[in-house]
């Protein structure tokens, strides 16, 4: 069934010339929007924070600790990264991290925030017996590293 209708000079137009009209003034804002949303990345990406990597190596009284992990924390979030010591006393941590205040304690390998006296290893337990108990807390720790953009070295010597 087709609908023609008449224009003022008397020529007749069908439905479906009327439909192509309409489409084709639907194509090019399509088409603009399309461009507009590409180009301008629809909605825009999330600002990059500065951030640095850590490294560094951790001696208690002038000798490597080893079998322990370090845990740097952010002051403002919260967030938190370790890694664990190597026999040379020497760490980094796995990935960057964002600028800003860190603190840092001291926790058995492995553990996590577990105390090391729930450890079934004995020599897990025994890796901090050694350290003052200040710096196994993230609570009672004076340990502090600034995170900066790029590469960051942090030593300590802790003193029992």
């Amino acid at each position: 069934m087709s609908f023609y209708f008449s224009s003022s000079q008397g020529t007749r137009i069908s439905n479906s010339a009327i439909e192509q009209k309409h489409l084709r003034a639907l194509i090019f804002p399509m088409v603009c929007v399309f461009f507009v949303c590409i180009f301008s990345g629809c909605g825009g990406g999330a600002e990059t924070v500065p951030s640095g990597t850590a490294s560094g190596t951790v001696k208690l009284d002038g000798k490597p600790l080893s079998q322990a992990r370090i845990n740097f924390v952010s002051s403002t979030t919260g967030a938190g990264v370790y890694a664990d010591l190597q026999s040379d006393g020497s760490y980094e941590l796995p990935n960057a991290i964002p600028e800003g205040d860190y603190r840092v304690f001291f926790t058995s390998a492995g553990l996590g925030d577990a105390p090391p006296s729930e450890s079934g290893n004995p020599e897990q337990k025994d890796a901090l017996k050694d350290v003052p108990k200040k710096y196994q807390s993230e609570q009672s720790t004076d340990l502090q590293a600034l995170i900066k953009e790029g590469e960051n070295t942090f030593d300590f010597d802790l003193k029992p």
